[in-house]
């Protein structure tokens, strides 16, 4: 060949990759390497929003999720993701209100080539806002800070007043003055595409004078037929996504599940596209987790803690089996409390309890020093802690093991009698009983566990035999954590039965603490799973969320006044916020995670050599 002939080869070559990356198109991988996550938490069926809210479950809708106006970074910030939008603008409203007009780029497509268009972000909104899901049982509506959303949730309107579809790649949403100013403002405006095509097949998404709508082919019944069909509706099969990965399989027997790279993503707010081809959760035994993790039977394990567990992952990268990453946990293991029904509904029953447990001896036998005690809604690694932690740690009650305070808070409380309505004798009677609505009720807690889990094993072997000698009586019963979780949510639950619960909280980026103790029914279930209704601790909330995104001292100065609210009233009990750590084989490589961004985000940077 000609050097001339050449050179024409080689530019020719060139422009073909150039064409091909400035079309969008991802580069398929040579090899399809894969990674492993042993969970503790069973996967279930559930990969839609507005059921079930497992975190693992959590990790691979947001591995499919792609595509959102607003991203959340590694810095631990919002800002407006520049892959999905092509140009935005804010607007302040004489009204109060505000209007966020995003323009979206144009060559997005889902992972089956059809096209994203703003007809797309307007269906997600309304779809999540519609009585319609509510009537097929989701747990959600997007939407409650926009213009119009009551009218709209309930179905006295057909139109969404603060959205609007303003063009093929245009549309807008408007913030309600009510709601405004917001600490979290950004955040109110995040919304990502939906599959209209594959979820409400035949559905148009129109414009008019009075906000964005549906047409009246959308219906329930559609949604029951294309969502919620068993093995194939889109809640346990959202085949079609716009994220950085898609869909592959779930199999209930052993409830593992996964997931491979969706060649078509575009990237996230930063590039960052996935470079491992398939990712696969499976439910692995706490017990034996480690020595899956040694034989490569799982590649990583992510969040672990507990000193036990910690430890033996750190000997194992000390043999130079495994790494690992650690950072402070964005939240806390607890005892939660149904607060509406039952002993458990009386804060001095919940405050009895917390002062029945040793929780400095619970931590350090099960973080193994990898962590501390915290007395609020908070985590050891949240930045309102971290600048005001002697103010908290002296004003806060820290509730040490004190059986006698534990016995006074009951007796106070009127717990003073017998199981026939005379007085209470210690060392005589067994159980306390107070009188409630005219009948006696029995100090009887039922408490719903999980098998397999250290925790568990500590609050029975600790605080059980302890509120014995107080006169209260805690019954363990062990269950699956799908049921643990619809007993926690009262999920078809027609008489509520456990007053108690143990398992893990993380913080939202968000902190919409407004949600999680709101009195509004409609979230109870939904964030205010201790089904607590205090109106101050309430007000103190929504206090919070009306503070500028500027006043960081206002905010953190009800923060605090919320936090000695929550501590007197002890809706949970905090057991340990510890250091979490992710071990991992050592061929994956580049896997950074922090306290605010857990490994759905750290694993799409990740890559395996």
């Amino acid at each position: 060949m000609n050097k001339k002939l050449f050179i024409l080869v080689l530019v020719a070559i060139f422009s073909a990759s150039l064409f091909a990356m400035a079309a969008g198109e991802a580069v398929a991988p040579k090899v399809e390497t894969q990674v492993i996550l042993g969970s503790s938490t069973q996967v279930n069926a559930d990969f839609f929003s507005g059921w079930t809210n497992s975190a693992t479950n959590a990790y691979l809708k947001t591995l499919m999720g792609g595509y959102e106006t607003v991203s959340w970074t590694k810095e631990g910030r919002f800002m407006i993701n520049p892959t999905a939008v092509k140009s935005w603008k804010a607007t302040d409203n004489a009204d109060g209100s505000k209007t966020y007009v995003f323009n979206i780029a144009d060559n997005l497509v889902y992972n089956d080539g059809t096209k994203i268009t703003a007809k797309d972000y307007v269906f997600g909104i309304l779809y999540s806002a519609s009585p319609q899901v509510t009537e097929i049982g989701a747990r959600y509506g997007v939407g409650p800070e926009y213009v119009g959303y009551t009218a709209f949730h309930d179905g006295s309107a057909k139109e969404f007043k603060g959205i609007r579809l303003l063009g093929d790649y245009s549309f807008s949403i408007q913030i309600a003055a009510e709601e405004l100013p917001y600490y979290y403002d950004l955040s109110l405006v995040s919304a990502g595409p939906l599959p209209m095509h594959v979820i409400a097949p035949g559905v148009t998404v129109t414009d008019t004078p009075n906000g964005a709508r549906l047409s009246d082919n959308f219906t329930a019944d559609l949604l029951r037929e294309t969502v919620l069909t068993p093995n194939t509706g889109y809640r346990y099969r959202p085949l079609v996504t716009s994220g950085p990965y898609q869909f592959e399989s779930y199999d209930p027997a052993d409830s593992t599940a996964s997931v491979i790279l969706n060649p078509k993503f575009l990237g996230a707010y930063d590039g960052a596209k996935g470079n491992i081809y398939r990712i696969i959760i499976k439910l692995t035994n706490t017990a034996t987790q480690m020595d899956e993790l040694k034989t490569g039977a799982i590649d990583m394990l992510q969040g672990i803690s507990g000193g036990a567990q910690i430890t033996r992952g750190l000997d194992l990268h000390d043999q130079g089996i495994v790494n690992f990453a650690s950072y402070p946990r964005y939240g806390y293991g607890k005892i939660a409390f149904a607060c509406d029904f039952g002993p458990t509904q009386f804060a001095a029953v919940r405050r009895a309890i917390a002062y029945s447990l040793d929780r400095n001896e619970f931590a350090r036998q099960y973080t193994g020093g990898y962590g501390i005690i915290v007395n609020g809604y908070y985590g050891a690694s949240m930045w309102e802690y971290q600048q005001n932690k002697d103010l908290l740690d002296k004003e806060l009650n820290s509730y040490a093991y004190n059986l006698q305070k534990a016995e006074d808070e009951l007796v106070k409380d009127g717990w003073t009698l017998n199981k026939d309505g005379k007085p209470y004798v210690k060392g005589v009677d067994t159980l306390r009983h107070k009188k409630v609505d005219g009948e006696l009720m029995p100090l009887s807690i039922e408490w719903a566990n999980t098998a397999n889990n250290p925790v568990s094993d500590l609050i029975a072997a600790m605080l059980v035999p302890e509120v014995k000698k107080i006169g209260m009586q805690i019954n363990g019963t062990t269950v699956d954590f799908a049921v643990l979780l619809d007993h926690l949510y009262k999920d078809g639950i027609d008489e509520p039965v456990y007053g108690m619960f143990n398992l893990g909280t993380g913080f939202a980026t968000t902190q919409a603490i407004w949600y999680y103790y709101s009195t509004d029914p409609e979230y109870f279930g939904t964030y205010n799973t201790n089904f607590i209704a205090d109106k101050e601790l309430e007000s103190i909330a929504l206090d919070m969320k009306r503070t500028d995104p500027q006043d960081q001292k206002g905010w953190a100065e009800k923060w605090i006044r919320f936090q000695k609210r929550w501590n007197t009233l002890m809706p949970d009990i905090p057991l340990y916020s510890d250091v979490y750590h992710d071990f991992f084989n050592p061929k994956i490589v580049g896997y950074d995670s922090s306290p605010t961004w857990q490994f759905q985000y750290a694993i799409l940077r990740a890559d395996v050599k």
